[in-house]
């Protein structure tokens, strides 16, 4: 698990978050040599409790023996469990039975794939949607919300959806919002935002086109869109479930009220998650760092799904210390190559087409 942990302390630490997750009780000597450990005395068991307590890994809630896990500690099994973890094509069946009989496009089959996550874990799944900047444009449409206010809905090539409300200067009909839409169709589609935006919006956009008074307009959402792409979303289910369990189950009730408060800002969330990425198959953040100060008692698992090699989103669960972490870790493994599988058929994804046309490109060592 670490260099400055022996075998025997890393056995004793695997026996405590084991006991911990599954009683949500301190876990003493007597019952991880029972259970757990049979080849060790209690004596030896609680100096060694006594030494991991000193070294950050263990904490004695009570003058009892009994010790429960510290974020340190469950960082570190997280890590070695995911390093040691190996996919089984009975345990994955039922999620892949899950994915190939979804009748959905792709925004919905992330978002079914964070309500999966959230069921799995039993607190809170969350999808990163990829970033607007990087989408290709397969389709916009423009609905109008009051006199001077729209929504611009940009549709990708992937089939991810993105949202934005701008305000116009000139007033328009539905009718004009459809023109207007068309045009933009017309010359936008096919094209990354970032190329456009690379290249100009000169070079595709000529406000004084046929349409009219409405070249203004088509102009002023074509650079709205690009220079100031929507926002990236992030799919949340099973908050409620989470913050409850958190609420309920943490032993500081202001604590646990305040990473309800800080997890409830989207956009810190967002923030947040995109930190997390790294070359690591799966991130794991034990506790929460904000402002200088160590949160604990919530543990946030991600990892990546990509387009030709490049991570675009990410995926995990955000929950309380114990968690069936063995599900969520398989869940997430396989929820990632689907929505990687999915999404890197760009080019030929059609966004009215049902994703189950897609699943039949299950990853080679599922199709055994």
């Amino acid at each position: 698990m670490a260099d400055s942990i022996t075998k025997r302390q890393a056995d004793i630490v695997r026996a405590i978050v084991k006991g911990y997750v599954i009683t949500g009780q301190p876990i003493g000597s007597a019952i991880i040599v029972e259970r757990l450990i049979s080849n060790v005395s209690s004596a030896t068991i609680r100096k060694e409790m006594s030494v991991l307590e000193q070294m950050g890994y263990l904490f004695s809630p009570h003058t009892s023996a009994g010790r429960i896990p510290t974020d340190r500690a469950i960082e570190l099994y997280i890590d070695e469990m995911v390093n040691l973890y190996e996919d089984s094509l009975d345990s994955i069946s039922e999620l892949e039975g899950f994915y190939k009989t979804a009748n959905m496009q792709v925004d919905k089959l992330m978002k079914v794939t964070a309500q999966q996550l959230a069921n799995s874990s039993q607190n809170a799944g969350f999808v990163l949607t990829p970033r607007a900047a990087g989408a290709i444009i397969n389709r916009i449409e423009l609905v109008s919300v009051t006199d001077n206010m729209i929504l611009v809905i940009l549709v990708s090539r992937s089939g991810t959806i993105y949202q934005k409300k701008i305000k116009i200067e000139n007033t328009h009909t539905q009718e004009d919002l459809y023109k207007i839409s068309r045009y933009l169709n017309q010359l936008l589609k096919g094209y990354e935002i970032e190329d456009i935006k690379e290249k100009g919006l000169a070079c595709f956009i000529d406000s004084s086109s046929d349409l009219g008074n409405l070249g203004d307009t088509a102009m002023q959402v074509a650079q709205s869109l690009i220079y100031m792409p929507p926002d990236q979303q992030v799919l949340l289910e099973g908050e409620a479930t989470f913050y409850k369990r958190l609420l309920d189950e943490h032993p500081d009730t202001k604590q646990a009220e305040k990473l309800v408060n800080i997890l409830d800002d989207k956009e810190f969330l967002i923030e947040y998650l995109n930190s997390l990425k790294s070359n690591k198959r799966i991130n794991v953040s034990v506790g929460l760092d904000v402002d200088g100060i160590h949160l604990s008692g919530i543990s946030i698992l991600s990892c990546g799904y990509s387009v030709g090699g490049r991570n675009v989103g990410s995926l995990g669960v955000i929950g309380i210390n114990r968690m069936p972490y063995e599900n969520i870790i398989r869940s997430m493994d396989y929820s990632s190559e689907i929505l990687s599988n999915v999404l890197k058929e760009t080019g030929e994804l059609d966004f009215n087409a049902d994703i189950k046309l897609k699943i039949g490109n299950l990853p080679e060592r599922l199709s055994g």
